[in-house]
């Protein structure tokens, strides 16, 4: 109870001062629905994309102006290519002006309802397939969201420094998720250990690798509007990118640890005289399986993510000299290396401290 009060307040202080309604002179997105279709300039192409402007009559669905209606001009083109229809929801941009709609832009369909249907069948799912275990995972994920959402990035925008924050709150969401999971146990603790142990190492081999390459948060895309339109001061801009590494790498670097600390507690189970040293060697056999395909996971992940771009460099016909030397690759190399890395050293740490506990408990 006392922790659930602390997270609270914590949320609270978070974000207090982060105005929820829209101030005059500024916009908000809202949802709304297209009520009439008052002229449609759009024609096909053979490649079956649609191009033109369609004048709409929508009426908003949400936000203060909630039951207005007002005409917009709706651009199609090569990334916004969706005919509209009477009876579809839109998402728009709503400016305001001295407590009134200034002007409105429809920004694509609502996919709102879609995105929370597929993220309640994962649930669901999980929660019928792993009965108990599942609907705990389901909980340290919300929370993981929560913390993550409505946590850190508050007190990033708060000047909160960004490497000290992104690891205490980081910290914070192992160790719920794990007791959720695992409870207080050996294999609980032991988890944890191991898996701060991996994101700890991560974050220094980032930083290390940040410092030698030139790379810094100042090479992410959108850092530009990020300063611009936020309080983020430069300095603690250049930690986005490690901060980026150890978001994306914590959940792989837990399932090693957990999957290490299983192993280590089922083999103690079925063999309670199995000395420290088998435990170790059998916990570190099993991370050996697990440490290509988790950091071949974790790299393909990011190579995924950045695969538009590539395709891009690589259609200029980039040398490989002038591909290792662009900013966007190497960033991209050093997130999959560190955190194939991290995984990699987590595996030894968890093997160690889980053997250890694991023959400790049996002393007892």
């Amino acid at each position: 109870m006392v922790a659930v009060l602390i997270f609270t307040g914590a949320l609270y202080y978070a974000n207090d001062g982060f105005a929820s309604e829209t101030p005059s002179g500024q916009s908000s997105h809202e949802t709304a629905r297209i009520t009439r279709i008052l002229e449609d300039n759009t024609s096909l192409t053979e490649s079956g994309i649609i191009f033109g402007d369609m004048l709409v009559e929508i009426e908003i669905l949400t936000g203060p102006h909630r039951g207005a209606t007002q005409q917009s001009t709706y651009f199609l083109n090569q990334t916004a290519n969706v005919h509209l229809e009477v009876g579809d929801r839109v998402s728009v941009r709503v400016s305001i002006f001295s407590g009134e709609i200034g002007s409105l832009q429809i920004e694509g369909l609502e996919r709102k309802g879609t995105v929370l249907t597929f993220f309640l069948i994962f649930l669901v799912v999980l929660g019928l397939m792993g009965g108990k275990r599942g609907i705990m995972a389901i909980a340290g994920l919300v929370f993981a969201l929560i913390s993550i959402i409505y946590l850190l990035i508050p007190l990033m925008l708060k000047g909160y420094p960004v490497i000290f924050t992104t690891f205490a709150i980081l910290t914070f969401v192992t160790i719920v998720s794990l007791v959720l999971l695992c409870g207080v146990t050996t294999k609980g603790i032991s988890s944890m250990l191991g898996c701060l142990t991996g994101v700890g190492a991560t974050a220094l081999l980032t930083h290390i690798a940040g410092n030698l390459t030139n790379i810094s948060g100042f090479n992410m895309e959108d850092i530009d509007m990020i300063l611009s339109t936020t309080d983020f001061s430069q300095t603690e801009a250049a930690g986005l990118f490690i901060s980026g590494v150890l978001i994306a790498t914590l959940g792989a670097v837990m399932d090693t640890a957990v999957t290490i600390a299983s192993a280590i507690e089922e083999l103690k189970l079925a063999n309670p005289y199995l000395s420290a040293k088998k435990l170790f060697k059998a916990g570190m056999n099993v991370g050996k399986d697990t440490m290509g395909t988790m950091s071949t996971t974790l790299i393909l992940a990011f190579a995924g993510g950045s695969l538009n771009i590539m395709i891009l460099i690589y259609s200029q016909g980039s040398s490989l000299n002038q591909l290792i030397n662009s900013d966007f690759i190497v960033s991209e190399i050093i997130r999959g290396i560190a955190g194939s890395l991290g995984i990699i050293l987590t595996i030894p740490a968890v093997a160690i401290i889980s053997s250890v506990m694991s023959s400790t408990s049996k002393e007892k």
